[in-house]
């Protein structure tokens, strides 16, 4: 099926609060899925991917392992990469805006590519930003030049038997040594609309009409005779 880019991201923001985010959060996640799609990278997809691993998730946090002025890492325990990702970025781009250079590592995380879309907007701050991760068979990199939105996206084949991996990223963001004028935000037009998955996407609006039985429910406490702290 096909949809437009404001319909994938206002369904993305509802499943995203029907799991439990944040609205900020939601926010983000939903924009990032956007994101991906208009970078011609498939963003249902590799949400997808993500729904068994962000459902029943929120209550689970990751753990500080390591913090400096230069290096952070993270413990996702398993989890999706979008459980910590904002503010993984957002620490580790404040330490390279500040000293130049910061190194951001996340252990026991899935989805890696779902980070990407955070790791575009410190690039539109001027940063120089490598990702790199593997997968079972994989080294993938993916490289953002400073003041670029999109990144050079590379993977390369593991040479001879697949290898035990661990499944984690690893982030170098690099302040240049001159000023570059930073890129507006060029996406393509997206008139024409995506193709999803339609299982994909029923499932997603099934995420999303969790909100309205919250509310619903919440409706009914405070409903006729309910009464309030204000009467």
């Amino acid at each position: 099926m096909r949809v437009s880019l404001n319909e994938i991201q206002v369904m993305c923001r509802k499943a995203f609060e029907g799991m439990g985010y944040a609205p900020g959060d939601c926010e983000d996640a939903a924009e990032l899925v956007g994101w991906l799609h208009v970078q011609g990278l498939d963003g249902i997809g590799a949400l997808a991917q993500a729904l068994d691993y962000l459902q029943g998730e929120a209550s689970q946090p990751f753990t500080l392992s390591y913090d400096d002025s230069t290096l952070l890492v993270l413990d996702a325990h398993g989890q999706s990469v979008l459980r910590c990702a904002a503010t993984a970025v957002e620490l580790a781009l404040d330490k390279a805006l500040h000293r130049g250079q910061a190194l951001l590592k996340i252990h026991h995380c899935h989805n890696r590519l779902l980070l990407l879309g955070y790791l575009s907007k410190a690039a539109e701050r001027g940063l120089h930003v490598q990702a790199r991760w593997d997968d079972a068979r994989q080294h993938h990199l993916a490289d953002f030049t400073a003041g670029e939105q999109r990144p050079a996206l590379r993977s390369e084949a593991k040479p001879g038997a697949v290898e035990a991996f661990e499944q984690g990223v690893t982030v170098l963001f690099t302040r240049p040594a001159y000023a570059l004028p930073i890129a507006g935000t060029t996406q393509r037009t997206a008139n024409q609309g995506f193709t999803v998955d339609a299982g994909t996407w029923q499932r997603l609006k099934q995420l999303s009409e969790q909100i309205l039985v919250e509310s619903t429910e919440a409706s009914r406490r405070h409903g006729a005779g309910g009464g309030s702290d204000t009467d």
